[in-house]
């Protein structure tokens, strides 16, 4: 039985925010489009990401949600993947590095898409392996 690839899971383009942008604003494009994060980029290069945990973190500690995006997410060193490696080492990577999100890059290191930790355990061919009954419907919620 072959591996499942991380690229079953891209289904959309990621949403990306220029540097600079107010971290209130990515927030909003967060909700609007119903996704747990953004890429932030610098003109077409990912250099960065924000997901709902820097959110959470950053209202903890009372930061202005009107600071550039960058000073409240990840920026810098992007943890990546790419499309054509299996899912358990997207898994792998996120248990290692304790994150929820992994960009995903082409063979030429071109963003494809982001992939969530819920991206992964919603997977068919997961639920079914580790489901009692493979024909058994599974429903997502928090």
């Amino acid at each position: 039985m072959s591996q499942v690839k991380v690229k079953v899971l891209i289904n959309k383009s990621p949403l990306k925010v220029p540097v600079g942008t107010k971290t209130l604003d990515a927030v909003k494009l967060m909700a609007q489009n119903n996704v747990g994060s953004v890429l932030i980029v610098d003109g077409d290069k990912p250099v960065g990401i924000f997901t709902e945990r820097d959110l959470l973190k950053a209202v903890a500690k009372g930061e202005d949600l009107n600071k550039p995006v960058e000073k409240l997410g990840t920026y810098g060193k992007l943890i990546t993947i790419r499309e054509d490696e299996p899912l358990s080492n997207a898994a792998r990577l996120m248990h290692q590095y304790d994150i929820r999100h992994l960009v995903v890059v082409d063979g030429k290191d071109k963003v494809v898409g982001v992939i969530s930790i819920r991206d992964i355990i919603s997977e068919k061919h997961l639920l079914s392996a580790i489901s009692a009954n493979p024909d058994e419907e599974w429903v997502g919620g928090d």
